[in-house]
Parts: C-alpha cells; sequence; structure tokens
C-alpha cells in the first residue's frame, strides 16, 4: 500500500517545478474550473475559493479544506444556528419550568387542593360581583319607575343624570363579571397544563 502512495505522490511531483519537489515538504492541490489538478508548495491561485488538499511528501492527505460557501449557503448556515440557539434556549427554559413545578406541587392531589382553592377564591369574588349586578339592577328598575312619572316631558337633570351613572355602574359591573368569569377558565387551564406536565414528569416508565 505504501508503494501505491508513493507512486502517487510522485506523480504529483512530477507535475510541480523542480524547486517545489524538491522541498519534500506538504504541498497543496485542488482541481481547478477545467477540473484539472493543480499543485503547488503554497496554495495555487486556481484553487483560491475551492475545495483543496494538502497533502504530505509520501502522498498521505493529511488535511481537506472545503470550498467557502456560498452567499445561500451562509444564509442557510445561519438560519440552522439560529435554530438550533433557540431550541437549546426552549429545552433550558422547558427544564427551569420542569424543575420549579415539582418544586412547587407535592403529588397530583396537591395540585387538584390547589386549583380548587384558587377557584373558589375568584367563586367568592364572583358572588359579590353578581350581588352588586343585581342591586345595580334594582336601582336602575326604581330610576326606571321614576321616569315614568314625567311621560312627555323632559326628565329633571338629576334624574337624568341619576340614569346615565346608573347604565354606566351596570356596564362596569359586568366587565368585572365577565374577567371573573375568564379568570376561573384561565386558572383551570394552567393547573390542567400542569397536572399533565407533573404526570408526564413523575410517571414510572411503563406504569
Amino acid at each position: 500500500m505504501m508503494r501505491f502512495a508513493c507512486l502517487a505522490m510522485v506523480m504529483i511531483l512530477a507535475d510541480l517545478p523542480a524547486p517545489v519537489a524538491a522541498k519534500g515538504a506538504s504541498i497543496f492541490c485542488c482541481e481547478n474550473a477545467r477540473g484539472q489538478r493543480v499543485c503547488g508548495d503554497v496554495l495555487p491561485q486556481a484553487c483560491y475559493g475551492r475545495a483543496y488538499r494538502r497533502v504530505a511528501a509520501d502522498g498521505t492527505v493529511v488535511e481537506r479544506i472545503a470550498a467557502p460557501m456560498s452567499a445561500d449557503e451562509r444564509a442557510e448556515a445561519a438560519r440552522l444556528e439560529r435554530r438550533q440557539e433557540l431550541e437549546q434556549a426552549r429545552r433550558r427554559s422547558q427544564m427551569l419550568q420542569d424543575r420549579a413545578l415539582l418544586d412547587t406541587y407535592r403529588s397530583m392531589d396537591d395540585i387538584d387542593q390547589r386549583e380548587a382553592r384558587a377557584v373558589a377564591d375568584i367563586d367568592n369574588d364572583l358572588r359579590r360581583a353578581y350581588a352588586r349586578e343585581a342591586d345595580i339592577k334594582k336601582g336602575s328598575e326604581r330610576l326606571q319607575e321614576e321616569a315614568k312619572l314625567h311621560v312627555g316631558g323632559e326628565l329633571p337633570g338629576d334624574l337624568a343624570q341619576a340614569i346615565r351613572d346608573n347604565q354606566s355602574e351596570l356596564s362596569a359591573q359586568q366587565t368585572v363579571i365577565e374577567a371573573k368569569l375568564k379568570n376561573i377558565e384561565a386558572v383551570r387551564a394552567r393547573f390542567a397544563r400542569d397536572r399533565e406536565r407533573y404526570r408526564l414528569l413523575t410517571e414510572k416508565p411503563g406504569g
């Protein structure tokens, strides 16, 4: 095998000027634009921007250097690198979240109990909000009855203002109720996610 390697090196060196061959040092070779082999003790100009290899005196390829990437290849490499960075960041974030989840809950029952308490707190606020809404509606009914006494005439300024204030307060209270209902949905969804993730983290393989 060494004999053939030496023979190959002799053939390569035979293509070089005598001073280069005499040095016996490694040389640089590539295929030029026409597919012809070009070699030199320094990188030949024909090899600029092309893949090349460094060959030792015994014909062994010491190093292979790929051709520089094109603009499109560099852009694609940058996109891949960015994607890998984002994926690594996502995994680190998930690891931190998982650690926090396991530190927060002792068991699935613990998750259920915490969810029940959180929903109960919002339900208490919601009951008060509904009660306040009922009071506002009763006030609206009284104001409407009073307004009926002025049929055909202009409502007194203070009564008209009271009706406007009542409607504004009713609208605000209904907004509060809607927010509380959405809050309950969000709490249930969050605990459902926590419950599922906790199950995945603590479930024994094959269990």
